[in-house]
């Protein structure tokens, strides 16, 4: 049997500008309340932080092996000319 490599699909997440559009303290409730919503679905879905990435440096790398939570979970990129792919760990771009 050969000894299949799965791929690890990727996104980064970006602390900047995450409040820029907030002009109230309920926005700023709003925003950080959907927020760790996302987050506690990500635990469960089982993505997990690469936490070798620049967390210190206002971003971090999330991974998965599940292309269905990658899809789910819009950790998909897109070209200016519409196609659309999944950014993995290896470089390679897999495409929808």
């Amino acid at each position: 049997m050969k000894n299949e490599k799965k791929e690890i699909y990727t996104t980064t997440w970006r602390n900047k500008w995450i409040t820029s559009n907030a002009g109230t303290i309920d926005d700023f409730i709003s925003i950080f309340e959907e927020l760790t919503e996302m987050f506690r679905r990500w635990k469960k879905a089982g993505i997990k932080l690469d936490s070798n990435s620049g967390i210190g440096d206002d971003y971090a790398d999330f991974y998965t092996e599940d292309k269905e939570v990658a899809i789910r979970e819009d950790f998909a990129c897109k070209y200016e000319d519409g196609r659309e792919f999944l950014p993995t760990r290896s470089g390679n771009e897999v495409f929808l």
